[in-house]
C-alpha cells in the first residue's frame, strides 16, 4: 500500500464534499467497482459497477439538501486497502442526520475497486487484518 492509495480515498471525500460527482465517479474503477453498505442499512447492496454505485450515491444525496463526509480518524492502510472512519452529515430535509461509519476502500491502479461500509470501526480493522491497538499510535 502506498500513500497514493490514501490520496485516492481522500480525493473521493474531497470531491464528495465539493459536490463534484463527476470527480467522484473518476475515482472509481469503471469496470469492477463494488459498493457494500452495512447489513442493516436500508439499501445494503451490493451495488456492482460504476453506474449502480453512482445511482445509489445520488439517491442518498437527493434525500438531503446538503451532506458532507467528515473523517474522524487518520486513514489506516494494509496492502491495497485503506480503512477510514468518518461521519456522514445530512441536513435540510427533516431532522439532520449523522451516521458514524467506517469505510474499507480497496484501491488498485489508482482507482477504487471495492468500498465496504461497516458500523463498527474495530470490526472493519479486523476485516483487513489489523487491530485497534496497532492503530492507536496513528
Amino acid at each position: 500500500m502506498s500513500q497514493k492509495n490514501v490520496e485516492v480515498v481522500l480525493a473521493l471525500f474531497a470531491a464528495w464534499n465539493a459536490g463534484n460527482m463527476d470527480q467522484v465517479r473518476e475515482q472509481l474503477d469503471l469496470e469492477r467497482v463494488v459498493l457494500w453498505n452495512p447489513k442493516d442499512f436500508p439499501e445494503p447492496g451490493p451495488f456492482i459497477g460504476p453506474d449502480a454505485v453512482m445511482r445509489q450515491w445520488q439517491q442518498q444525496r437527493s434525500t438531503f439538501q446538503a451532506d458532507t463526509l467528515e473523517p474522524v480518524t487518520d486513514p489506516v492502510h494494509g496492502a491495497d486497502r485503506v480503512v477510514l472512519r468518518f461521519v456522514w452529515h445530512g441536513a435540510g430535509s427533516g431532522p439532520d442526520q449523522q451516521l458514524d461509519v467506517t469505510g474499507i476502500y480497496t484501491v488498485r491502479n489508482g482507482k477504487l475497486l471495492g468500498i465496504e461500509h461497516i458500523w463498527d470501526h474495530a470490526e472493519a480493522l479486523e476485516a483487513v487484518g489489523l487491530s485497534q491497538h496497532a492503530t492507536d499510535s496513528g
